[in-house]
């Protein structure tokens, strides 16, 4: 029995020595409005949108790909539709969300289809640029693709009125879980065949929380809860789409495919809100209306004073302190504990950032407090800093 500590330190020790990959270098996305301003195709909710693709209130706004890419040491991944197609622009990274071939193609599901063409055969033009064989596969494999559809879609069904019958005339809103998490499954393959070896793909929010929803299902809320129905059909998705890529993962040798449960961080939030910082976990910071749901945001006018204390930006988003929050736990499980958003592994594990077993820094995890002033730590660090506070271990959760 004395030899047993002794081989598992040996055991450790031959690990520790394997080499990890290497860091990513260059960051590819897909998606909706979650992943790029120009992409939003929602009603009354012009907050996202300007004539150059870039938010409108960039310092309260940011999306997810870009607080990634920071971690990463990239800049944002630049629109598509700035780029001139050659090798050296791309080679690292571009944003493919927005070109879904017209408003409302999401919910025929061709953005995904017109995204993965176009991420595809920018591969392709890595490949054919690269000098040598070795260099063509070192390109393609140092590529993290991050998908993030499924918001727009289900906020589209979700809402009221002849365009939530037309979003899914045919499979009505349960069935749109299985066609998209089965089409984004199938965009995993293909960007597997194309050359890509690390993928990760986002979950959806929990959308019957949002003020719109809120707003729109004011008759089956008691002033607290949300609106179970629209989160269990969210729910729903995210559970379609894990369990699609689980049974994936065998068949994609020598590739890492992360799902990232986006749901599972922000009601931790919208549960424990004065453990992050936050006293206002239903009205958007930016609309009128109640819930602050009925129109979205129009001008910088109509902006709250305070978007640091409130969980929901507009109609559908979060704020840019909620969504830093989500990229510090998709990027890393705390030292203290394993508690992730992420699985099977971390964004950081998966962008060749740490070894698989190496202890990651602290940060913040659903079920960590943070100060009252969350944005300062969580937004404005490229690493985010853990503040001295105390974990709550009896009362944390995962939703």
């Amino acid at each position: 029995m004395e030899l047993l500590p002794l081989l598992l330190l040996l055991l450790l020790r031959i690990v520790a020595s394997a080499p990890a990959s290497p860091p990513a270098t260059a960051l590819f996305v897909l998606g909706d409005s979650t992943a790029s301003c120009a992409a939003t195709t929602l009603p009354l909710n012009l907050s996202l949108t300007s004539s150059s693709g870039n938010c409108l209130f960039p310092s309260a706004h940011r999306l997810l790909p870009d607080l990634l890419a920071a971690k990463m040491g990239l800049p944002p991944p630049p629109l598509i539709t700035t780029l001139n197609g050659t090798a050296t622009e791309v080679a690292r990274g571009v944003n493919f969300a927005g070109e879904d071939g017209g408003r409302g193609a999401i919910f025929r599901l061709g953005a995904v289809g017109q995204q993965l063409r176009m991420a595809t055969e920018t591969l392709q033009l890595l490949r054919l640029e690269a000098p040598t064989p070795q260099d063509a596969d070192a390109a393609a494999g140092g590529a993290v693709f991050v998908l993030s559809f499924g918001t727009d879609a289900y906020a589209r069904v979700l809402s009221r009125g002849a365009g939530a019958d037309a979003s899914a005339p045919k499979h009505g809103r349960r069935g749109l879980a299985r066609l998209l998490a089965d089409r984004v499954a199938r965009a995993v393959e293909e960007l597997y065949e194309a050359g890509a070896r690390r993928t990760a793909v986002m979950g959806v929010a929990p959308l019957g929380c949002a003020p719109r929803v809120m707003w729109e299902g004011l008759h089956v809320v008691d002033g607290r809860s949300c609106v179970e129905e629209a989160n269990e059909l969210v729910q729903g998705y995210n559970a379609r789409v894990a369990a699609r890529l689980a049974a994936l993962r065998p068949r994609l040798a020598g590739a890492d495919v992360v799902f990232c449960d986006i749901y599972k961080g922000i009601m931790d939030i919208i549960t424990h809100p004065a453990r992050y910082g936050f006293d206002e976990t239903r009205k958007a910071c930016c609309g009128l209306g109640p819930f602050g749901g009925t129109v979205g945001c129009l001008t910088k006018e109509m902006v709250c004073p305070t978007p640091q204390i409130h969980v929901w930006w507009d109609l559908y988003s979060p704020t840019e302190v909620v969504t830093s929050l989500l990229a510090n736990w998709s990027w890393s499980a705390p030292s203290h504990s394993n508690t992730t958003i992420c699985r099977p592994i971390t964004l950081e594990m998966l962008t060749g950032h740490i070894s698989l077993i190496s202890p990651s820094p602290a940060h913040h995890s659903p079920g960590e407090a943070v100060s009252s002033h969350p944005d300062q730590c969580a937004v404005t660090n490229p690493t985010p800093c853990r503040l001295s506070s105390t974990v709550d271990s009896s009362s944390s959760s995962n939703p």
